[in-house]
């Protein structure tokens, strides 16, 4: 007799239950550039299902490349800098490529709306 119970309750959950959506996620990210006492800011988009990364640059969407997303972290490229964003903590870390000596700037990225706007990913 549970048997039967237990069936049942599996069934209507499984019935009613639809499949995981993940949604494109906004952030807002902020980071202080050390060689020039500078602060910047930048909104982020990433994809869990796709799998992508993008800038939003005056407007338009640049996609990262290289892009790999997991449970815990998001890596990616983009032409003038790497990004790694912890999810659990929300921490960044900025690396520059473009014609510097290196090293690494922390910041941080907190989720927001669809910046106005924002164009959809592609």
């Amino acid at each position: 007799m549970r048997w039967l119970e237990m069936t049942a309750l599996a069934a209507a959950l499984a019935a009613l239950s639809g499949p995981a959506m993940a949604e494109p996620r906004w952030l807002d990210c902020k980071y202080t550039d050390t060689r020039r006492g500078v602060a910047n800011r930048f909104a982020m988009m990433f994809d869990d299902l796709r799998n992508v990364a993008y800038l939003l640059d005056g407007g338009r969407l640049v996609e990262g490349s290289q892009t790999s997303i997991t449970y815990q972290a998001l890596r990616t490229r983009f032409p003038a800098f790497l990004l790694t964003y912890n999810r659990n903590d929300g921490a960044l870390s900025v690396t520059p490529l473009e014609g510097t000596a290196g090293g690494i700037m922390a910041g941080d990225c907190r989720r927001i709306a669809t910046p106005p706007g924002a164009p959809n990913p592609p």
